[in-house]
């Protein structure tokens, strides 16, 4: 079964917003504005347009909860706003029902980056000391397209199962 035209739409704005995002944060550190507001509405409307009320809404939820996520790293200064703002596009584009993949995607490539930057700033700078703030762009980047690709490919998206539920 593939994916109706809006989720392949939703999809690219994401991973165009996604991909623009990482590498200007790589350059210059920072995820402008320019790059996350119009997102963020291009993806609320056109959830809104193809799905009505109800994809509204799922848009909005997504975003919300992209939002609340990466505030609290933001509020303890780990995160940058422009991080907070890029993980609620994803929300936004994927839904809520794709944010704890998201999420889960984002981490474990948000540690890989961490380890490959610790890796070459102790070969290529010896006794350098870690003053840098790693750049979440790119790891929130990946987890988007992991997200996905893991809906492409497998029509799914992890889901946490309670016990109790």
């Amino acid at each position: 079964m593939s994916p109706d035209p809006q989720t392949l739409l939703a999809f690219a704005v994401t991973a165009a917003a996604c991909l623009a995002a990482a590498v200007v944060d790589m350059r210059s550190r920072r995820i402008p504005n320019r790059i996350t507001f119009p997102a963020m509405l291009v993806l609320v409307a056109l959830h809104g347009a193809f799905s009505g009320l109800p994809g509204l809404g799922e848009a909005a939820l997504g975003l919300l909860g992209g939002f609340l996520v990466f505030l609290i790293p933001h509020l303890f200064g780990l995160l940058g706003a422009g991080d907070v703002k890029l993980m609620a596009v994803v929300g936004a584009g994927l839904g809520s029902q794709a944010l704890l993949t998201a999420v889960l995607f984002t981490s474990v490539a948000g540690g890989l980056q961490f380890f490959v930057w610790l890796a070459w700033l102790r070969l290529a700078r010896p006794g350098a000391t870690a003053g840098y703030r790693l750049c979440y762009g790119p790891a929130i980047a990946a987890g988007a397209l992991g997200t996905m690709a893991l809906y492409l490919f497998e029509g799914a998206y992890l889901n946490l199962v309670l016990p109790w539920s």
